[in-house]
């Protein structure tokens, strides 16, 4: 438990999002909080810029950072890097987190009745971008994940790629936000699967791969 608290408060001098990306979290909440108070219709579109920005706080580049020696004080102190990893995770997508439980709690208070922000939908949409992309980009540059992400919104909305419906909802969970998934349970089932697997084989990677520093240029 020690050694657990030791990464935390590492990751709070390091912390690994952004304090750009912290205020623009904050600034977000607050005026999603707004809406969701003021709006005609109780929908969970105030949540769409923060899971938009969710899966660029979740592309960490782990292997990126550990070679440029980042994570060295905590190695040479014998920490395992799959804990290394899990913390780092943990405290990138908390931020995201809790801008979605604030909605919620607003929504909650000033509206009552069914919660779009705690609908299965939305729930399975930020467990998407919470996990898939810390493990696509867990080898590549910060943001790579993210940003791979949005080439593919892209790509679907000028046309190039027409999706099966399942697979749509999954690649681009904005859409499930809100939504009950009543009688979709295989996009319930895929979404989960595919956050539980890259999840699985990303810290699989993290703890067998051999992640050598960088030379000094």
């Amino acid at each position: 438990m020690r050694d657990l608290l030791y990464v935390v408060r590492y990751f709070q001098v390091v912390p690994p999002v952004p304090r750009l990306m912290m205020l623009s979290f904050a600034v977000l909440t607050v005026v999603g909080g707004a809406l969701t108070t003021f709006a005609d219709t109780a929908t969970a579109a105030a949540g769409i810029p923060i899971l938009a920005l969710q899966a660029f706080a979740a592309s960490t580049g782990f292997a990126v950072l550990a070679r440029r020696g980042y994570f060295d004080l905590l190695v040479v102190r014998g920490e395992p890097r799959m804990r290394i990893a899990i913390v780092q995770w943990v405290l990138a997508i908390i931020p995201g987190a809790c801008c979605w439980a604030l909605l919620a709690v607003i929504h909650a208070a000033g509206r009552g009745g069914a919660n779009p922000f705690l609908q299965p939908g939305t729930i399975v949409s930020f467990l998407m971008v919470s996990t898939i992309p810390w493990a696509a980009n867990v080898a590549l540059p910060r943001f790579s994940g993210a940003i791979g992400w949005l080439l593919l919104v892209c790509l679907a909305d000028s046309g190039g790629v027409v999706w099966p419906d399942s697979v749509h909802e999954v690649i681009f969970p904005i859409a499930l936000l809100g939504a009950s998934l009543h009688g979709r349970g295989a996009v319930l089932t895929l979404a989960v699967a595919l956050s539980l697997a890259s999840m699985t084989i990303a810290l699989t990677w993290v703890h067998r791969a051999d992640i050598r520093l960088e030379a000094a240029q």
